[in-house]
């Protein structure tokens, strides 16, 4: 089964053929063309486009007198705000690639980000320009919008930088500038894609076609910057649309509440637990388009918050390689998936080992014009995880008849029980059915001779034991489906991105 929306934006794959399928005029380009403005929730500052391109222009000198030059790789680590898009920027017009990091990650990771992506600079806000020791780094002032340390990585010489493009591709003297986002990736551990200004900026053209944004909307920006799903929906959709832009450093309830109350948003990209926080507030207003991303929606928020508020929320499903993938309709009601392929995006599934235990399902594959070129390794991209222009998403899902996509977890998830392959999500299905349920996680616990056993974390909104939740399970599952362990949890970790954090659920 396939599923394709592409009547406006032709599919075509960003591979390298010649420079300017690399090239960062694209979204230079954007950034110079935007005329709106960015609101601080936090401080209540509003900068304009003019005053951003002015610290893009003061940071760039700052930063070549530093010696960050073409080829470089820049590990840039900040919060939402017109520094980050200041910077972002500077990179790039500098040669430079941008890593983007969360603005709270620690220094040890930095460093470790800087080695594996060969980046030569590292840069990051301060609060003060007397913060830091001798090792801080260098000052760049950026006037009225803060001030950044930029300090040369650990170990990374002078001219170390990158030179080639594999695949035997290669440009001269070095790498084209590119935003560069790490990632988990599908297999075989971290990486780092390689999103150069073509594929960058075909992923807003597509939320702009599919979801109708215009100039005139106001988009309210509570989840980092840094993150592909912010990175592509409202950084970049601000750029391309010239929305005005609401942001906060951190997800604080109370911002986001005075905002969607006071404030005119029109497009609020969130994500599950921000949008179970406004559940039971009062007056939150009605935003023409609420979207949700990182983690499954469940039916209690989607009833929730349409009942309280009188809006259906959207779920969208993306990928840090691919971009957005798909956005569920404004006019459906909750089914558990995730929409159909937004234009200039094709979806299809194929069969994978254990298919026969989970009828329609199979390993999710993209196409899309927003493709990245590949994963940055060893100084060039590498194209390996493409295959004849398909992106292999380690996610299993089905496609039904009208092409909407229904994810049913990660292939590395899958529960080995027994000799049967378990899919996660099926069981969470139906355990979220039990009104008590708040949030459910299952996952592979401890072998039993050399086999998985499935057992699940569960928080509650209201008192639940676990033979009830067992006797549910009976009912509506094969027994090999049905969990042999139930942990009761106040609420399940997640990661800064909101992601459950499997690591860290019980043992």
């Amino acid at each position: 089964m396939t599923s394709s929306n592409e009547s406006k934006i032709p599919c075509t794959l960003p591979l390298a053929n010649h420079p300017t399928e690399l090239s960062p005029a694209p979204l230079l380009d954007a950034f110079e063309n935007f005329n709106g403005w960015w609101l601080d929730l936090d401080s209540g500052v509003k900068t304009s486009a003019s005053e951003i391109k002015s610290a893009r222009n003061m940071l760039l000198a700052e930063m070549r007198a530093q010696e960050v030059a073409e080829g470089d790789q820049v590990v840039v680590a900040l919060r939402n705000g017109p520094l980050f898009a200041a910077v972002w920027a500077a990179s790039l017009e500098a040669g430079a690639s941008p890593v983007l990091m969360h603005g709270d990650t620690p220094a040890t990771e930095l460093g470790e980000i800087a080695e594996r992506s060969a980046a030569r600079f590292i840069v990051t806000e301060t609060e003060t320009p007397h913060d830091g020791g001798e090792d801080s780094g260098e000052l760049l002032g950026a006037r009225a919008l803060g001030n950044l340390r930029c300090r040369r990585a650990k170990g990374r010489a002078p001219d170390s930088r990158s030179t080639s493009l594999s695949s035997s591709l290669s440009y001269g003297a070095c790498l084209p500038a590119m935003p560069l986002h790490p990632t988990s990736g599908t297999t075989a551990g971290p990486k780092i894609a390689a999103r150069p200004g073509p594929c960058a900026v075909a992923e807003p053209l597509h939320y702009i076609e599919t979801l109708g944004i215009e100039p005139a909307d106001v988009l309210l920006c509570a989840i980092p910057m840094s993150h592909a799903y912010a990175y592509g929906m409202c950084f970049l959709v601000s750029l391309l649309t010239s929305a005005n832009m609401l942001f906060m450093r951190r997800f604080h309830p109370p911002l986001a509440l005075r905002a969607l109350r006071e404030l005119e948003v029109t497009i609020f990209p969130a994500a599950p637990w921000m949008l179970d926080f406004l559940l039971e507030a009062e007056g939150v207003g009605r935003p023409r388009i609420v979207l949700s991303a990182g983690a499954p929606l469940s039916q209690s928020t989607f009833d929730g918050y349409c009942e309280r508020h009188g809006v259906r929320i959207q779920p969208l499903y993306g990928t840090t390689e691919t971009g957005g993938i798909s956005i569920g309709r404004a006019e459906d009601d909750f089914s558990g998936g995730v929409g159909p392929a937004m234009r200039g995006v094709v979806a299809a599934v194929h069969s994978y080992d254990g298919s026969k235990d989970s009828p329609g399902a199979g390993l999710l594959r993209v196409r899309s014009s927003s493709m990245m070129a590949g994963y940055w390794e060893d100084g060039g991209i590498s194209r390996a995880a493409l295959s004849d222009g398909w992106f292999e998403t380690g996610d299993l899902a089905r496609v039904d008849s009208e092409g909407r996509i229904t994810l049913l977890g990660r292939q590395t998830e899958i529960i080995n029980a027994l000799g049967f392959k378990v899919i996660p999500r099926e069981v969470e299905e139906v355990i979220g059915r039990m009104p008590e349920v708040a949030e459910v996680k299952v996952y592979a616990g401890r072998h039993w001779e050399g086999f998985d056993i499935v057992q699940a974390a569960v928080a509650c909104r209201a008192p639940l034991d676990e033979d009830a939740i067992l006797r549910h399970c009976e009912r509506y599952l094969v027994s090999y489906k049905c969990p042999s362990v139930i942990h009761f949890v106040r609420t399940l970790p997640r990661t800064a991105s909101g992601k459950i954090a499997i690591s860290r659920l019980p043992a």
